[in-house]
C-alpha cells in the first residue's frame, strides 16, 4: 500500500510542477502562452541611434499634440512640472540646473 501512495504523491508533485512551469513561462521572454497573436508576425528590430518612436519630430502634431504655449520660470504652470528621472532617457542639461528634466504630467 505504501508503494501506491508513493506513486500518487509523485504524480501529484509532477502535475503541480508542470502547471507552475507552464504559468511561469508566460512571464519571461519567449513564453508562448502569454503572447498576443499579432506579435509573431511583427518583426522586432532594435532602435538605431537617433531613432524615435514614433519616428517623427517631437514638434509635429502627431507626436506631441497641440501646444499650450511656452512655460517660463515666472509662470504659475511652472510649479506643475514634474522631474523625469528615467535612466533610459539622456538629457543634455547644458546649464547644469536639471531644468531639462522637467516635463508636464501625463493626463
Amino acid at each position: 500500500m505504501k508503494y501506491i501512495g508513493y506513486n500518487i504523491n509523485y504524480l501529484v508533485y509532477i502535475c503541480v510542477m508542470c502547471i507552475v512551469l507552464r504559468e511561469s513561462m508566460c512571464c519571461g521572454p519567449g513564453g508562448k502562452s502569454g503572447r498576443r497573436r499579432y506579435d509573431r508576425y511583427k518583426k522586432i528590430t532594435p532602435l538605431v541611434y537617433k531613432q524615435h518612436v514614433p519616428n517623427v519630430s517631437e514638434n509635429t502634431l502627431t507626436a506631441s499634440g497641440h501646444s499650450e504655449g511656452r512655460i517660463s520660470r515666472d509662470d504659475k504652470r511652472f510649479r506643475d512640472l514634474i522631474p523625469n528621472y528615467n535612466q533610459d532617457i539622456i538629457f543634455k542639461d547644458d546649464e547644469g540646473t536639471g531644468a531639462d528634466r522637467l516635463m508636464t504630467q501625463v493626463r
